[in-house]
């Protein structure tokens, strides 16, 4: 995929994703597991917030996979931007930051999961499709930053300041 914007040409059925990353590799190694998935496809990679926003103006996207840190922004700011365009996008982070304070302000922009770029492919998928399904999804090595309580409020979609004490 060399451009920010494609058109997806599978099924209706397929779930659609952006990717947003600085790194071209990281765009294409996910973009290549991903699309082993009979359910989901890459329809898209950006490599700059500009480039996603693109993306969501012209295509329905399900869902974008966003870095936390991009040149020039962060993964906070592109989420609320992406919520603002479309409200009902799904976002997931992936991360290299693992600090309570990037999670916070990921989970209280709107995206709806994080999990770091050391996980297996399988829980990315697993990330994806739980995210997908409505649900908050924190990798194990992202949960175990916060105790149960704190977790369990989280995970019950209460994403308030108080809910972090």
């Amino acid at each position: 995929m060399n451009s920010a914007i494609e058109q997806c040409g599978t099924s209706q059925t397929s779930k659609k994703i952006l990717i947003v990353d600085d790194h071209p590799v990281v765009r294409q190694g996910l973009t290549q597991f991903i699309n082993q998935e009979p359910d989901l496809i890459v329809c898209a990679e950006a490599g700059n917030a500009k480039q996603a926003f693109e993306v969501v103006e012209k295509q329905h996207v399900d869902l974008a996979i966003v870095d936390m840190l991009l040149k020039n922004t962060t993964g906070i700011q592109v989420t609320k931007d992406l919520k603002s365009r479309c409200p009902d996008l799904r976002v997931l982070i992936f991360s290299m930051r693992d600090e309570t304070y990037y999670i916070k302000g990921a989970l209280q922009a709107g995206a709806r999961g994080y999990i770091t770029k050391e996980e297996l492919a399988d829980e990315i998928i697993n990330a994806i499709r739980q995210v997908l399904d409505g649900k908050i999804y924190l990798s194990c090595r992202v949960a175990k930053k916060f105790p149960s309580k704190t977790l369990d409020r989280i995970r019950a979609g209460d994403l308030e300041d108080s809910a972090w004490e």
